[in-house]
């Protein structure tokens, strides 16, 4: 009787020891796979935050190759067909311009998108700049940037650098003058609060439901700032409140990073000083022979004067600069 006992207490408590074993398998499997699920989330996060991020730096090289070579663009004009009229020397601009935004999702600046001008007021944080989308293409300049779509990106300009502005007749070039160095203020917009830039590439994470219970709908029509809040995202503090974001209107803006709650957007700026430097090391390769031109010819290259010079921007000052 006793050797029975012993036997049936051996066989519960091996059935139990099972039991307790079956139980943490389990909780150890739904563990391993909700942590498996949840770093696969933030993984694919991460991985499309970096071909965001990937993505962005080439268009913004191509944006430097539209900036730096701005004379050579734009010193003819097309003339129907495929031919071009080459512009007098006073109308070809200087380098250091960018283009306008596309405000109705086409890829084009055409119209009245030519001319994107909104001047600074002081003491309005809605001035200053213009906001649209990523224009992709130039047809009559042959000037395509690759790898982008039609509304893939967005595309916040400090106003002055548009190679299109009527603001800023100048004696009908269109343009903010004299656009160099020693431009006062530096650029208009901020990126993370920190200020200075001229220009702001935006690659919209994907459309979510934001923590005021906003839902972003891209497929809505409207233009790039009717729709800017489908696209870019709004910012909060730790309590939940709204704060400065990228959808309010104003010039500052955020790319995603944990202290920037409640942003999904990749953003990479222009800096005035990268200008600077990009624009410096155009014009210094170009020193002999632009110092070889008359200083007194209406010219990019030589001073400002609303009258006898309205593209000028006067390069030829910050030649000491050079290496």
């Amino acid at each position: 009787m006793y050797v029975k006992v012993i036997k049936v207490r051996a066989k519960q408590q091996s059935g139990f020891i099972m039991m307790v074993f079956v139980v943490i398998l389990v909780l150890g499997a739904s563990a391993y796979f909700s942590g498996y699920g949840e770093n696969l989330f933030f993984k694919q996060k991460a991985k499309l935050t970096l071909e965001n991020y990937e993505d962005t730096q080439i268009v913004k090289s191509q944006f430097w190759r539209y900036s730096v070579f701005q004379p050579e663009f734009y010193e003819s004009d097309p003339a129907g067909g495929t031919g071009f009229n080459l512009k007098n020397i006073d109308r070809i601009p200087g380098p250091g311009y960018f283009p306008c935004v596309d405000l109705d999702g086409d890829g084009e600046v055409l119209g009245a998108e030519t001319s994107c001008g909104n001047v600074t007021v002081a003491g309005d944080d809605t001035t200053g700049f213009v906001v649209g989308f990523l224009p992709t293409n130039f047809r009559t300049r042959n000037i395509f940037f690759n790898k982008v779509a039609p509304k893939e990106f967005y595309y916040i300009l400090d106003e002055r650098f548009a190679n299109g502005n009527n603001s800023y007749n100048n004696g009908s070039t269109g343009r903010f003058a004299p656009l160099n160095p020693g431009l006062s203020p530096t650029g208009r917009l901020f990126l993370n609060d920190q200020d200075g830039y001229v220009a702001l590439i935006i690659a919209p994470g994907e459309s979510m439901v934001m923590q005021d219970g906003t839902i972003q709908d891209r497929n809505q029509a409207g233009d790039a700032l009717a729709r800017i809040a489908d696209y870019l995202d709004k910012r909060f503090d730790a309590l939940g409140n709204e704060v400065n974001g990228n959808a309010d209107g104003d010039f500052k803006f955020y790319s995603q990073s944990k202290s920037n709650i409640g942003i999904n957007d990749t953003v990479i700026g222009i800096s005035f000083s990268e200008w600077q430097t990009m624009m410096l090391n155009r014009v210094c390769a170009q020193k002999t022979d632009l110092e070889a031109t008359d200083a007194n010819v209406a010219f990019w290259f030589n001073a400002y004067d609303a009258t006898t010079n309205p593209a000028g921007s006067d390069w030829r000052s910050f030649m000491g600069n050079c290496p």
